[in-house]
């Protein structure tokens, strides 16, 4: 048996033994002496957490690898869970190692217990790592992170949704992206654009809206993936860009009618005002690398969007794992509360109760049918702000329409065998409650 292990050894309770004529008086002197004695003072108990157990459970870990002693505490959080409660598990993990033995109060001791809240696909990960001269034990804890820490609030808003536009045809090729821009309806599809304009004439109520004007060729050399996706984004000194993997087309004003220059292009696609992403030709998903980028490594993602913040704005994104992130201040954190986020978003400016929303679509298979919903991003949690809105179909791209007060959604309807598949473009803005 080592030194650690003789520290930790408590010694066997000794018998007491009492001569006979002084029993009854001994017992009297103790009580008295006991009663006059002024209390000794303790630690105030920490406050009810859901933390209670872990804390108590890494403590007893701990004190096992340190034994009685004094010891430095350092706590890193590296998972979702907020700045407020991490006093609160500090105070807990304090506590509980003062019951076993170890005290903490000390900022020079050669022990020094370092806890990093960490967090994976399966929830929490606790890791306590106990550093004494060259040696490093290691002990971990899995946590429980699904406990609500605040009561969410009410629905603040309701979806509501327009229908743009149909294409039923049996050779209609796929709706990638449509935008609003210039008072035209501009959808793009696989190779080609289609540009359709207001319909004015006077027709019946169920009529279309919007009739097609004018067809513009997309011609590419390389060959497309076959989950295919692209996006439509306005521009200050010409109309549009249109972004396709490995390809890029400006639109711009000849006259009454639009001209489109398409090229192949290897650049990064624009996913806030600020930053750029690169697109994997092959792929349906950006590779991880932005420019100008951050100070640290991304994993691929399918969608970003910059999303306002009290403190100036941030970038929200989800990952191929299904994690989301939040990347403010130069840092990455995971977003609580996004476990049932499907793979397409978009920010939207409302106006209603923070002023700005995240529309995402659900997760899973679209079997019997997709929905949108809109979240609110408070601190590092998404909390609900609307009821589900039912889909009849699967969403397949959710961007924001040029202004941002509301997106344009795509929905791909799957028909029997005999009809055509249908693609939808649907408008869907907030309404505050």
């Amino acid at each position: 048996m080592n030194n650690r292990e003789n520290r930790t050894r408590y010694n066997p309770p000794q018998r007491m033994i009492f001569r006979s004529g002084f029993v009854g008086f001994t017992a009297a002197l103790v009580c008295v002496l006991l009663i006059s004695l002024p209390m000794p003072a303790h630690a105030a108990t920490p406050p009810a957490s859901q933390f209670d157990q872990p804390a108590a459970d890494l403590a007893r870990q701990i004190a096992a690898l340190t034994g009685p002693g004094p010891a430095k505490l350092v706590i890193h959080n590296n998972s979702t869970l907020s700045n407020g409660e991490i006093p609160v598990i500090r105070q807990l993990l304090e506590h509980d190692l003062r019951a076993l033995g170890v005290t903490t109060g000390s900022s020079d001791s050669a022990i020094i217990i370092r806890v990093i809240l960490s967090q994976n696909l399966r929830g929490g990960l606790w890791v306590a790592e106990v550093d004494e001269g060259t040696e490093t034990r290691v002990a971990m804890l899995p946590v429980n992170l699904q406990t609500p820490t605040s009561t969410p609030p009410g629905p603040t808003l309701t979806l509501r949704r327009t229908l743009l536009l149909t294409a039923s045809e049996p050779d209609a090729e796929p709706i990638l992206d449509a935008a609003l821009i210039a008072g035209r309806l501009i959808v793009l599809e696989p190779d080609r654009l289609v540009v359709y304009a207001k319909n004015t004439s006077a027709l019946p109520a169920a009529s279309a809206d919007w009739s097609e004007s004018q067809t513009l060729s997309i011609t590419h050399a390389r060959s497309f993936p076959r989950d295919l996706r692209g996006r439509i984004f306005p521009e200050s000194d010409h109309l549009f860009d249109a972004w396709l993997p490995g390809v890029l087309c400006t639109g711009s004003n000849d006259g009454a009618q639009l001209a489109v220059t398409c090229a192949e292009s290897d650049d990064p696609w624009p996913i806030t005002p600020a930053q750029h992403a690169f697109y994997s030709a092959m792929r349906d998903y950006f590779t991880g690398i932005l420019a100008p980028g951050y100070p640290f490594e991304l994993q691929p993602f399918y969608n970003a969007a910059d999303l306002p913040r009290p403190t100036g704005s941030a970038i929200l994104l989800n990952q191929l794992n299904g994690n989301v992130l939040l990347i403010e201040n130069n840092a990455a954190k995971l977003v609580s509360g996004a476990n049932d986020w499907g793979s397409d978003f978009a920010v939207i400016r409302s106006g209603c109760g923070s002023g700005a929303q995240v529309l995402v679509s659900g997760s899973g298979a679209a079997a019997g049918g997709d929905s949108l919903r809109a979240f609110e991003i408070s601190g590092r949690e998404a909390i609900a702000v609307s009821p589900p809105l039912p889909i009849d179909g699967a969403i397949t791209a959710i961007n924001p329409a040029p202004d941002s007060t509301s997106a344009n959604v795509i929905v791909r309807r799957d028909a029997p065998l005999r009809w055509p598949t249908l693609y939808e473009v649907w408008n869907v803005a907030p309404l505050c409650n």
